[in-house]
């Protein structure tokens, strides 16, 4: 048992160092924080309407609160676990861990965490660039570690099948855009209808419920069962791939 968590802990705070030291994966670890800043430079007129109009607050709050939550959970939740692994393969350092009796487990755990780590750090970046009442953060990074479950697993299917890092960047762009649709869906009607069954839409739809003083186990049910069904998923998916794909090309 300890030596498992000697291991898990090795390989912990190798993940964090290679992520640290990978150009791309910090470009996606900034880019959040970044594209909140310029909201709050596009949205000046709404911010300025919404010290005084207490509707146009309320607003104001989810769109920057949604935005911030699918922005960190698309970004770094995805793509940095799906380039970081797609390193380790072209590097054949998966092989490496292997052959020194770490297991593809620990391998996936170990990066699950890191990133998760980094989502939730780059998530209160981004909420504490919004202006946002702090009462609303634990909300706001409950359901941020909520919606990221999801959408590490699959972004560590996806990085296990990626075969170096340009495929990575192609294989992370569907799970990207399926998390940036919520965000999106108050902009355009069209993809109102279809946001709220993405990974991240049951979470999306839970922050306004929760802004709104509507959350009730009613109003909850589908977006927590939206939730639940993406992970439950990516789970499957991940368990029934995950010892075949960790094999170097």
């Amino acid at each position: 048992m300890q030596s498992s968590i000697a291991k898990l802990g090795a390989l912990f705070e190798k993940d964090a160092r290679d992520m640290l030291k990978n150009p791309t994966m910090l470009v996606t670890v900034v880019l959040p924080v970044a594209m909140i800043v310029l909201y709050r430079f596009v949205y000046r007129d709404l911010l300025a309407a919404a010290e005084a109009d207490l509707a146009v607050r309320l607003a104001s709050d989810g769109l920057f609160l949604c935005s911030a939550l699918c922005l960190s959970v698309g970004m770094v939740g995805s793509m940095t676990l799906v380039y970081g692994i797609a390193e380790e393969k072209e590097k054949h350092t998966l092989r490496t861990l292997m052959l020194a009796n770490v297991s593809a487990g620990q391998v996936a755990l170990a990066k699950g965490l890191v990133c998760l780590a980094m989502t939730l750090l780059v998530g209160t970046l981004c909420f504490a660039l919004t202006g946002v009442s702090w009462n609303a953060f634990p909300a706001f990074i409950g359901l941020t570690a909520l919606g990221s479950v999801p959408v590490i697993l699959l972004g560590l299917v996806l990085g296990l099948a990626s075969r170096d890092q340009m495929t990575a960047g192609l294989s992370s762009m569907p799970i990207l855009l399926l998390c940036l649709v919520p965000m999106f869906a108050p902009m355009a009607p069209e993809a109102e209808a279809v946001a709220t069954f993405t990974p991240l839409g049951g979470v999306v739809e839970l922050m306004r419920l929760v802004l709104a003083g509507e959350l009730t186990l009613e109003a909850a049910a589908l977006p927590l069962a939206v939730t639940a069904a993406w992970t439950l998923l990516g789970a499957v998916v991940f368990k029934l791939l995950y010892r075949k794909l960790a094999q170097d090309n």
